[in-house]
């Protein structure tokens, strides 16, 4: 069995959760009132640091890029342009925002470096989302990533039957559509989409290497379509979320 380190529920479905070091943002969304709201998860100590934060216009605003202490949220200021944006630096630790540009296509993001155009600017340029500062396009060394997500795999893959035969045989699940694989640390992970009370749902289960079952959650159910990026670990922590509101994490290096 894998061991449950940490279990926050949400009022409103997690949409998004990003991840750079021991921290992870949590995007939370309801498309019923159209209210987002964001929260931080320290990933080392297993707790919650705070939550509820929100912004002018909420519905418009999402995180564009994590790195260190600095969340590069992007905002929407034209609803019928996407390509209208600005952007602002929020410091997780003081709770702040620290910069802002306005009118600004993004590019892209790498480590501390921001990629952006502006009106009046038509080449790339490259914004310091520490230091709050223009910067030299300069080359920087790409981070090795800590997380990792797993492989998605659909029905004409060569390698779906033998998932599906072994789902089966292992935890007694008829992998129908589409599901997600992964091993790491000596693990496997998969999740699946499969039929449950006529309904379609997603169910993670997790092995050791002898294919003996540790942990089988409900992820979702009566979802209207194939699931796919339901889960990832970093850390030797296995996060997933369950019933749309609540994040999970159960660590990988300690099974009983």
């Amino acid at each position: 069995m894998l061991n449950l380190k940490f279990s926050q529920p949400f009022e409103s479905p997690v949409w998004e959760v990003k991840c750079h070091d021991d921290k992870l943002l949590i995007n939370t969304r309801n498309h019923e009132n159209f209210h987002s709201a964001f929260a931080l998860v320290d990933l080392k100590k297993k707790e919650l640091l705070w939550q509820g934060l929100e912004f002018e216009d909420p519905w418009w605003v999402s995180a564009y890029h994590l790195y260190n202490n600095v969340v590069v949220f992007q905002k929407f200021e034209d609803t019928q342009n996407i390509e209208s944006r600005s952007v602002f630096g929020f410091d997780l630790q003081k709770q702040e925002v620290v910069w802002s540009l306005e009118n600004v296509k993004l590019l892209g993001a790498q480590n501390r470096l921001l990629y952006l155009t502006m009106p009046e600017a038509e080449e790339k340029l490259s914004f310091d989302v520490l230091k709050g500062d223009w910067t030299e396009a300069q080359k920087v060394d790409r981070e090795v990533p800590l997380e990792q997500y797993p492989v998605h795999y659909e029905v004409d893959n060569p390698y779906f039957e033998t998932l599906a035969r072994f789902l089966d045989l292992k935890a007694g699940l008829e992998l129908k559509g589409s599901c997600d694989y992964l091993e790491a640390s000596g693990t496997i992970f998969i999740a699946a989409n499969h039929v449950m009370d006529e309904l379609k749902a997603l169910t993670l289960c997790v092995f050791d290497e002898s294919g003996n079952l540790l942990l089988r959650e409900s992820l979702d159910s009566g979802v209207k379509g194939l699931v796919s990026g339901a889960f990832f670990i970093v850390q030797d922590a296995l996060i997933f979320v369950t019933g749309k509101n609540e994040l999970k994490i159960y660590s990988i290096d300690e099974k009983n």
